[in-house]
């Protein structure tokens, strides 16, 4: 519909019927649709019923209503108004009067006897400027649907996207309660389980001192492993209790803390494994302080450096370097180890619970899990490099905390 190409349709406006079928004869009967007024007042009424003339050719001199006077009546209508009106005159009025018909919404005149070229070339120019305008018309009317097509779809899109996220709220909401629940439940258990095992563990050693000079070496040493076993379970308590502990301190005190009092606190108690590893830990902080819960960070430093120093290699003294620096919107802490290093494989699997991947070192296999669900809960992330026989660097990105004043807490 919008090539389909425009009727022009012409208003032949005179008191006199020869002018009218002449004007007809000289533009091309079959060129165009005619509609013939008599009069000024019949002009009138013919656009109260059509309003989709392209062009209206009216005499001046009529009786009633003149030209002019009609003009100013068909302009007064806005629907009306953006047909063009050329007058055909046969008197001269002078250019006072020829302002008085364009005021009155003239856009041209043709004056009498009619130069049939000069009437058929005006309005040639009025026609093409009339098609043109249907056209952007058109046009318009196309974006126009097509605008109100896209919004119509933005808004079912819209509607879509909050009915989904309605339902991840939901969702979310139930999974937090469910996680909430799990935590309870891990927590009381490990909590109720301490009893028990300490009173098995209370029995286990009454047992063994009792029967100490009655058992022999064999008997003995099984009284050993289950010493092991009980001492195994208290760790597996100890880690389920920790987890239960980093979701509950999700929302423990902020404060400004040291990367190197921490790190320093951390060498101090495991003195000992770095003594028995010849290790050494290099530091450099870049950014020297943080805003962060402080038992956390001492939980992921923690377990990134005795990580490195257990996991290092036979071939050389272990060496831990601990950086920190700023990029883009976060603090990041570098630790890196030259240690056994790990391949693809088993980094893709390095922060799942109880997943052990050097079964030769002493562990439970929950540390590095702990470490990512802090760094999560935080609003962080955490990385890891590595390549077996080179060693491995784990980078933790804080998001930079906001001072109560809503600036940046930036390093000094």
């Amino acid at each position: 519909m919008l090539d389909q190409k425009p009727d022009i349709k012409i208003l032949l406006v005179d008191d006199r019927e020869d002018n009218l079928l002449s004007i007809e004869a000289v533009l091309g009967q079959d060129k165009y649709l005619y509609s013939r007024a008599n009069s000024g007042r019949q002009a009138l009424k013919i656009l109260l019923k059509e309003q989709d003339f392209s062009l209206i050719l009216m005499d001046v001199q009529m009786p009633d209503l003149n030209g002019f006077e009609t003009a100013t009546m068909i302009y007064d209508r806005e629907k009306l108004k953006n047909i063009p009106i050329i007058f055909i005159t046969a008197h001269d009025y002078g250019d006072e009067n020829m302002y008085k018909g364009y005021k009155a919404g003239a856009v041209d005149y043709i004056f009498k006897p009619i130069n049939a070229d000069l009437l058929k070339a005006k309005v040639s120019v009025f026609i093409d400027l009339y098609k043109k305008n249907n056209q952007l018309r058109l046009q318009e009317q196309k974006l126009k649907a097509i605008n109100n097509e896209l919004e119509e779809r933005v808004r079912q899109r819209t509607e879509e996207l909050l009915k989904k996220n309605i339902e991840l709220e939901s969702k979310n909401l139930e999974l937090n309660k469910i996680n909430y629940d799990l935590d309870n439940f891990v927590y009381t258990a490990s909590h109720d389980l301490k009893g028990p095992i300490a009173n098995l563990e209370g029995l286990i050693h009454m047992l063994n001192r009792k029967l100490k000079d009655k058992i022999t070496d064999e008997e003995l040493q099984l009284f050993n492993m289950i010493h092991m076993s009980i001492s195994k379970f208290n760790h597996t308590i100890k880690d389920l209790t920790e987890i239960t502990r980093v979701q509950k301190d999700m929302n423990e005190e902020l404060e400004y803390i040291s990367f190197a009092e921490i790190t320093d606190d951390i060498k101090r108690d495991i003195q000992k494994l770095i003594d028995e590893s010849n290790a050494v830990v290099v530091e450099n902080f870049g950014v020297d302080k943080i805003m962060y819960a402080r038992k956390n960070l001492r939980s992921i430093l923690y377990n990134l450096i005795t990580n490195g120093i257990k996991y290092r290699s036979s071939d050389r003294e272990a060496e831990i370097t601990i950086s920190t620096y700023q990029e883009e919107d976060f603090i990041v802490l570098s630790v890196q180890d030259n240690g056994l290093g790990l391949n693809p494989n088993q980094q893709s699997k390095l922060f799942n619970m109880f997943k052990r991947l050097h079964t030769h070192v002493e562990g439970s296999g929950i540390g590095l899990y702990i470490v990512k669900r802090i760094v999560e809960n935080s609003g962080g992330r955490i990385q890891v490099e590595s390549e077996p026989g080179k060693g491995t660097t784990f980078r933790v990105y804080f998001k930079k905390a906001l001072a109560t004043n809503g600036t940046p807490v930036m390093s000094r």
